[in-house]
Formats: C-alpha cells, structure tokens, sequence
C-alpha cells in the first residue's frame, strides 16, 4: 500500500468518506514550543479528572488487548512507510491510555489541557473505524522521537466542538514525546521542527537511531531485552519484536 504524504498532511484536520459521504473531524495536536517544553518540571501526564455528570457520554469502552495490539502495529506500519533513519518503534503505553480515555469520556473535540510532553489526536465520527483515524492523523504518527502512544474511546450522544450533529463515536490517542513542535531561535523566530530525517543515499533506515533504541526492524528503532540483543540473531529479534506488536 502507498501513502500519500501530501495528501495525509492537507487532510489531516477534514475528511470525507467517499464511500457514504460521511463526514468524519479530524483535530490533530497543536503545535508547541519545545524550548518552553524543556523548562517545565516532568510531572503527571493527566489533566483534571472528566466530568462524572457529563450528560453526553453513552459509554467508554477502552480498548481491550486485542485492540491495544492493533492499534500499536497500524502505527508501526505507517512509520514503516517512511523512509526514514531515525523512526522509533512504537509502544503502547496505558499511562497514556488512561488520559486519553478520560478526555475521550468528556465527548469534548477541542483539546484536552494540562498536557506536558504529550501529543493529542481526536477523531470524530457518526461510525466506529480505528482504520480511518489512524490514517489519516499524519504528524503524531509518523514523529521520529514519539515512542508511546494510548488511545482511548467513547460513544456519546452528541460531540462538543463539532460542527453539525450525530458526531457519536470519539476517538482519541496521546503520544510521547509530543510531535508537531516548534523551536523559538534567540531572535525569537519560530522553526518547525522536522517530524524525521529522511534517509538518503549514503544515510540509510536506522542509520540514526538513538542508543535507547539501537536495534532496527523493519526500518523502525528499537530496543530489545538484554538478552536477545547479546545473543539472538537479526532474524531471531525481528520475528519475536513483530509477535509483540
């Protein structure tokens, strides 16, 4: 399958369903500024706890093991796409998992605050497809430096922030670290920061890979126990990091 990254990138906040004409809200994490980021204290991911008395929320349904898994590797498989020479692996991490479940409970499509270091991704729908948000959410997913992601989703009678109604399925993911930064220079300029870099000629995939992440698979970084990187082969890494995902 081919991705078109000029495509994913102009679609990344609206998309519609060609199949049924369905219209489908995509809000994908604003962008920060990463020096502010660093002077923070690392506390708690988790903003303020959602509203017990939220007359919209149906049902949270968390994702159980099965979806976790999958969720995970629909990620991976995308950053697989890229050509990258420094991609993480990604893994799924329930810290995360819990947050986004808890603003995904608040059937609230405008961001969640109190996020320090934590990316966001929303999705909103009148149908239920992990498939389409995952898709079609393009600077979180394919961040070189993000190696966490926890998703969460709710069904709710209506979505706030959303234009038009019967917006009933929320989906959201945070990641760590945070994609989509901005880094201010001492004129005070802002530079985006690249969500990779691209592999080249004389630099390949995983040829910058970070020490925390040292093995490659597949294109993507990663950090296997001490024992299978002291004593399993490539192919012996490969296939036990592929039946984890």
């Amino acid at each position: 399958m081919q991705i078109d990254i000029a495509q994913i990138k102009e679609n990344s906040r609206f998309f519609v369903d060609r199949a049924n004409g369905t219209r489908v809200i995509v809000a994908d994490s604003l962008p920060t500024n990463e020096s502010e980021q660093l002077l923070r204290e690392k506390r708690g991911y988790y903003f303020s706890p959602f509203n017990f008395g939220n007359q919209l929320l149906v049902s949270a349904e968390p994702p159980n093991n099965y979806l976790k898994k999958w969720i995970t590797h629909e990620h991976n498989r995308y950053r697989r796409m890229v050509p990258a020479s420094d991609m993480n692996m990604l893994y799924w991490s329930e810290e995360l998992a819990a947050s986004a479940q808890r603003h995904a409970n608040t059937c609230d499509f405008r961001h969640s605050r109190g996020r320090v270091n934590v990316g966001e991704n929303i999705w909103a729908a009148p149908y239920r497809n992990y498939s389409d948000a995952i898709s079609i959410w393009f600077n979180e997913v394919v961040w070189a430096k993000t190696n966490l992601v926890g998703c969460g989703f709710a069904r709710c009678r209506d979505v706030q922030g959303v234009m038009g109604r019967g917006h009933r399925n929320v989906f959201v993911c945070h990641y760590n670290p945070q994609g989509n930064t901005v880094f201010v220079t001492g004129s005070g300029q802002l530079y985006a920061v690249p969500a990779f870099t691209w592999a080249t000629g004389d630099k390949g995939r995983c040829s910058d890979c970070p020490s925390s992440a040292p093995a490659c698979f597949q294109g993507l970084c990663y950090m296997p126990s001490v024992e299978q990187y002291n004593t399993a082969t490539t192919t012996e890494i490969a296939e036990s990091t592929e039946s984890s995902l």
